[in-house]
């Protein structure tokens, strides 16, 4: 059985959560979703805050439609999970003094 050098995996790890960290961060951001026929029959598609009409919604079935802002800023999230792996990655890799008393 091979071991793998402490330094090299916890590198390996702090890789792994930093590419974890930016694709959630980035599937955050990206909010676009397709018209379908049952949003339309439900009542959810709504332009302006003022609810669309069925006629009108089914001609859209299909195309993309970026989705309403929520008020939450996804960036603040992204931002404090940076600043979490960093703060663990910090406490990781600082050195470890041993005590000379016996």
């Amino acid at each position: 059985m091979s071991f793998i050098p402490a330094t090299r995996r916890t590198a390996t790890m702090l890789v792994a959560a930093l590419a974890l960290w930016a694709a959630m961060s980035a599937t955050a951001v990206a909010a676009n979703s397709t018209i379908t026929r049952e949003d339309c029959l439900k009542g959810r598609i709504s332009r302006h805050g003022k609810p669309v009409s069925t006629a009108e919604c089914l001609r859209h079935v299909g195309q993309g439609v970026q989705l309403a802002h929520t008020g939450f800023d996804a960036w603040i999230v992204a931002l404090a999970g940076g600043a979490c792996l960093a703060g663990a990655a910090a406490l990781r890799l600082r050195p470890r003094y041993r005590s000379t008393r016996a």
